[in-house]
């Protein structure tokens, strides 16, 4: 893997942060068309996209920062080197959501109506950001001696020289699938895109947790980890979406 795309001088840019910028980039701008074949028009396609840029690094960083306190004790300022790897999507994924959530009541808009328009992005850009992991090599699966397998280098996140199932590319998959049919299935209720993502990355966290290894705890002592737990949520939430839809007007 290349945990370093290019040097300038003495300056490293990383591969990591590099993808993270074309996620959040290309988040903004297919959210953008996404929101005028939506029929929402002015600046609420821009409003969207730069509330998930914000709101979608910081919560995901707060997320790995409170998972991984132990990485920070001895230098609190590396909480800000996110060039360098070290971000859950779950936590960045729950803070958009809040975000879109206080915008929605302050310009009564409805909220799921908000979330559909960016639910094709964010699969999007959370693919990209997962190229990003598996640059860095965080992330990173259990070890395997199967073909389906990634070795990393000296200086990754991931055990060196090492085969290891590469849970990254699984999500980089899945999110590029899930992005694709967000963007085609015509829309039929609101609410179904988000419906959608919230089941089929639910699922699919979910079973592609038992892969991974890095080390991210459980939740509450109830053995899951903390993307299984939060998976369970995404697939209440969706059965609550779609049970809301069939009651209320669409």
């Amino acid at each position: 893997m290349h945990p370093v795309l290019f040097r300038v001088g003495n300056f490293d840019v990383a591969t990591y942060g590099v993808c993270l910028g074309l996620a959040l980039f290309l988040g903004l701008l297919l959210g953008t068309v996404r929101a005028r074949r939506d029929g929402l028009v002015g600046d609420t396609a821009w409003d969207l996209g730069l509330i998930a840029m914000v709101c979608a690094v910081v919560g995901a960083r707060l997320e790995y920062v409170r998972t991984h306190p132990g990485s920070f004790v001895e230098d609190p300022a590396r909480i800000f080197a996110l060039r360098d790897g070290g971000l859950v999507f779950y936590g960045g994924f729950v803070c958009t959501l809040l975000g879109y959530a206080i915008y929605a009541r302050v310009k009564k808009q409805p909220f799921l109506a908000l979330t559909d328009v960016m639910a094709p992005s964010l699969a999007f850009g959370h693919a990209l950001g997962r190229l990003g992991c598996l640059s860095a090599g965080c992330c990173y699966g259990r070890e395997t001696e199967g073909w389906w397998h990634i070795t990393f280098p000296e200086g990754s996140l991931a055990p060196a020289r090492t085969p290891l199932i590469p849970t990254q590319l699984h999500e980089v998959i899945a999110n590029l699938a899930i992005g694709t049919l967000l963007w085609f299935l015509p829309r039929r209720f609101v609410g179904q895109r988000t419906a959608l993502l919230f089941s089929l990355y639910g699922v699919f966290r979910f079973v592609n947790e038992f892969f991974r290894n890095d080390d991210r705890g459980t939740f509450a002592g109830t053995g899951l980890t903390n993307g299984q737990a939060t998976s369970v949520v995404m697939l209440l939430a969706a059965a609550a979406i779609v049970a809301w839809a069939r009651r209320g007007p669409r």
